[in-house]
């Protein structure tokens, strides 16, 4: 089953034989008619619908830590309806349909409109860094993917068929920490991945997970040094503590502060990777979705990084990354 890019414009086109004059598109999701939309033909050859945005409403993508892989997709379902008639109305022609999984995925200006993919291993970057000890989750597309296999210095260590779903598109390989090598058999032929471990003896690694470019959860270990901060903002009072005869105590506050809150940031540094990192940086400054994991904590974030400099080793020799993210609440609970 297709994938429906739900960050990117997607557009159906109704268009019949001669003598048409309208056509209408409804749109099921997760088998509920959420949305029925007319268009009359006017002068135009065809008819337009743009629906991503409104499929992206009954997309509520969660985690915790854990993957749910079943909250990365819905099953949606367009059909476009042609009527001889205006406003839907008259002589039906013809009806369309369009069986679809909606994912948080888009596509790049390059690759022009109505983006889709038949990729299976559902990451942008054929290198990855893993810590020491620590499993491997790697994102698939089970219904563009049919077997995955681990190795370690060539052997193969480790595999299974991968099962397809007409219900979702997700699912996650979860990988022992010795391997080198996983290759991933998908629609458009064997994926190899290089895993290189990493045992950081000095500073504490950070595990960041976002939703990448293809709507999957992603992990990357940033490695090096981290900076924690906080910042603050107030209001503040003239505040009178005169009494009478004009005496006032020298403890309490003549300028008083009120509204105190704060908010903590964390500076990252990634250690030196492979420039096939410029991709998965990228789609980190582009997510919507940020988590970080701690000593197995998880904490949503934002990234405050406006900027990313891509890096290459004919430029930079070595290359590594540094980002600046902002934990997505306030220090002091003020939830109500």
């Amino acid at each position: 089953m297709a994938n429906l890019f739900l960050r990117s414009p997607r557009t159906f086109e109704g268009i019949g034989t001669s003598g048409w004059n309208s056509a209408k598109l409804t749109l099921v999701v997760n088998s509920v008619t959420v949305y029925t939309l007319i268009k009359n033909r006017i002068t135009a050859a065809a008819v337009n619908f743009e629906i991503s945005e409104l499929v992206r409403d009954y997309l509520d993508l969660t985690y915790t830590g854990s993957v749910d892989a079943t909250s990365q997709s819905v099953e949606v379902s367009v059909s476009v309806s042609i009527y001889e008639g205006l406003d839907g109305t008259g002589t039906f022609q013809s009806v369309v349909n369009h069986p679809l999984l909606g994912i948080d995925a888009y596509g790049y200006f390059e690759e022009g409109a109505n983006p889709t993919t038949t990729r299976g291993y559902m990451k942008s970057n054929d290198v990855i860094y893993n810590l020491k000890d620590k499993a491997l989750r790697i994102p698939v597309d089970v219904n563009n993917s049919t077997q995955w296999n681990a190795y370690e210095n060539g052997v193969q260590f480790e595999g299974a068929a991968i099962t397809s779903n007409t219900s979702q598109t997700f699912n996650y390989l979860t990988v022992s920490s010795n391997a080198d090598e996983i290759r991933i058999t998908t629609t458009d032929g064997v994926k190899t991945i290089k895993i290189i471990t990493i045992e950081e003896c000095r500073f504490k690694p950070h595990k960041i997970s976002f939703v990448n470019r293809w709507g999957a959860i992603q992990d990357l270990y940033f490695f090096k040094k981290s900076i924690d901060k906080i910042s603050t903002t107030k209001d503040s009072f003239k505040n009178s503590t005169v009494t009478t005869g004009g005496a006032y105590s020298t403890y309490k506050h003549p300028n008083k502060d009120f509204n105190v809150q704060s908010i903590k940031s964390i500076t990252l540094n990634s250690g030196f990777v492979s420039e096939d990192y410029n991709a998965p940086m990228q789609e980190l400054m582009q997510s919507e979705q940020v988590w970080m994991e701690v000593d197995n904590v998880t904490t949503p974030m934002n990234v405050t990084d406006s900027t990313l400099t891509f890096k290459t080793s004919a430029n930079d020799k070595l290359v590594d990354y540094k980002i600046d993210l902002r934990y997505a609440f306030d220090t002091i609970n003020n939830m109500r």
